[in-house]
C-alpha cells in the first residue's frame, strides 16, 4: 500500500512535501510509511478466496492507525479546525490521545473537526 491508495493519506503526503522542514510532520510521514508499506495494495474487486480477507483486514488496520496518526500530527501542528483544545498539544501526548480513543470517540472528533491541510490539498 502507498499514500496514493487512500485519499486522506495522499493529501497528507502533499502537505508533508510542502512542509518538509517540520520535524513533527516528517516524523508522522515516516511512521505512516512504516505502517502502510508492508501492507498489500487494496484491491477493487473482493475475491473471498485465499488470503483476500486477511489482506483486506491488514489494509483496514493500516488505514485506521494511519488516520489516528494523521489526527495526532494535525493537532500537534495546529492544523485542526476548530481546535480541539485551547492550546497546541505535545506531539507524543497527541499520539497517545488519538491511539487510545475508541472508534466512536474518534468518529465524534472527526465529525466536529476538520484537518486544515485536507481543505487546501490539490487532489
Amino acid at each position: 500500500m502507498n499514500f496514493r491508495d487512500v485519499p486522506n493519506l495522499l493529501k497528507f503526503e502533499q502537505h508533508a512535501r510542502n512542509h518538509s522542514d517540520n520535524e513533527i510532520i516528517l516524523d508522522c510521514y515516516k511512521r505512516i510509511r512504516e505502517i502502510i508499506t508492508p501492507v498489500p495494495k487494496p484491491t477493487h474487486i473482493v475475491d473471498f478466496g485465499g488470503g483476500a480477507i486477511d489482506s483486506l483486514r491488514a489494509s483496514c488496520q493500516a488505514v485506521e492507525k494511519s488516520t489516528r496518526l494523521l489526527w495526532a500530527c494535525a493537532a500537534a501542528t495546529d492544523n485542526i479546525t476548530p481546535r480541539l483544545w485551547d492550546y497546541v498539544p505535545d506531539y507524543d501526548a497527541s499520539i497517545t490521545y488519538f491511539l487510545e480513543l475508541n472508534d466512536l470517540e474518534l468518529m465524534a472528533v472527526t465529525k466536529s473537526h476538520r484537518i486544515a491541510w485536507e481543505e487546501t490539498a490539490d487532489v
